[in-house]
């Protein structure tokens, strides 16, 4: 695992330099001799790339995620981000230091080794496909115009690069490669035969099942995961959802203690802590230590993520009410947790949630 991190590293860093060599040898030597015109639209060009050459890279997950049954959660390219919320696509801005991902939820189960590889190469085809609409763009606009084709040849290094850097295995600062992933499901290694399994209870979630209704082997078939492994954190969290519904708090209690110690090395986004603060809050109902529960609450507020508007908060609230005795207002919360779940698309997360609003 180190030597593919230093291997990454090194080849990421060859071809940032090789990208630098080719953008300056096109704007600060061609561009320049050619005047200012040629100038602006070298400059244009390549700012133009830094925007279309990952949104066509991600594009390829979306395009062949969705040929494969699934759906889109969320895709972010340079400072743009479409993610689902409340049932629906909604548009925003965000950092452009953020990586560039895209994620996709199976419509159904079934067949998810294969699916899971036709959405992983799509990134792979996407930005390929980019790169040739690039190059085909400036040579025939250069039969007509030279300074017009530094438009299309200035974007072509960058586009160049983040094709390269997917096309070979590897793992770099910004993660693994797509070919590093794909190998990994072809190899059936651990973190990408997680990912399989995580993919198929998700696709089992949108059918209808719930997380106790779907077999056990889909939860621990794989080997075990290391701690800063990014499936690690969502296999964990998707066990403790399992025990729970089958009321195995014990065990549930210790999925969730495993997911509170990687909050301190920073693994988990201010979303997912904030999630956790609640599910936090709920154990520790269920437990009777209420003052742990009233704790947990507040380090959920820190996180500056208002979760108050989803249907595990208000079934939080619900098993508070109802252990202080106050079964009206328990009712009242359950009533708005229905509001919430009626907005949830995955059937088999409403399911789950309805069985434990009923206990």
């Amino acid at each position: 695992m180190i030597g593919k991190r230093l291997f990454g590293t090194v080849y990421s860093l060859v071809l940032l330099i090789l990208l630098a060599a080719g953008e300056i040898a096109l704007v600060c030597v061609i561009a320049w001799q050619e005047g200012i015109p040629a100038l602006a639209c070298a400059v244009a060009g390549f700012l133009l790339s830094v925007i279309f050459t990952p949104m066509f890279h991600e594009l390829g997950h979306a395009f062949f995620g969705k040929k494969q049954g699934m759906r889109l959660k969320m895709t972010k390219f340079f400072c743009f981000k479409i993610s689902e919320k409340e049932g629906k696509l909604r548009f925003s801005f965000s950092s452009p230091f953020l990586p560039e991902e895209t994620q996709m939820i199976p419509r159904s189960g079934g067949n998810m080794r294969r699916r899971a590889l036709c959405y992983t190469a799509g990134g792979l085809i996407g930005g390929g496909v980019w790169l040739i609409v690039l190059l085909a763009a400036a040579l025939i606009c250069g039969i007509f115009s030279r300074v017009a084709a530094l438009l299309f040849w200035s974007g072509v290094p960058y586009a160049v690069y983040l094709f390269l850097l997917n096309a070979v295995p590897a793992i770099y600062a910004g993660g693994k490669t797509d070919a590093e992933i794909f190998r990994g499901i072809l190899r059936d290694c651990a973190p990408e035969k997680a990912m399989v399994c995580a993919m198929e209870i998700y696709g089992q979630l949108s059918e209808g099942k719930s997380f106790s209704e779907i077999a056990e082997e889909w939860y621990f078939g794989f080997p075990q995961l290391a701690e800063n492994e990014p499936m690690y954190a969502m296999m964990l969290d998707l066990r403790y959802r399992r025990y729970l519904e089958n009321g195995e708090t014990e065990k549930a209690a210790d999925c969730l203690n495993r997911l509170g110690a990687l909050a301190e090395p920073g693994y988990l986004y201010p979303e997912q802590l904030a999630d956790l603060a609640l599910e936090f809050v709920y154990m520790h109902i269920l437990s009777g230590d209420l003052k742990s529960a009233e704790e947990s609450m507040k380090l959920g507020e820190l996180t500056g993520k208002d979760r108050k508007n989803t249907a595990a908060y208000c079934r939080v609230n619900a098993l508070r009410c109802a252990s202080e005795g106050k079964n009206e207002e328990a009712d009242c919360w359950k009533a708005a947790a229905e509001e919430f779940l009626r907005q949830e698309p995955l059937e088999g997360m409403r399911k789950s949630e309805r069985l434990l609003l009923s206990r």
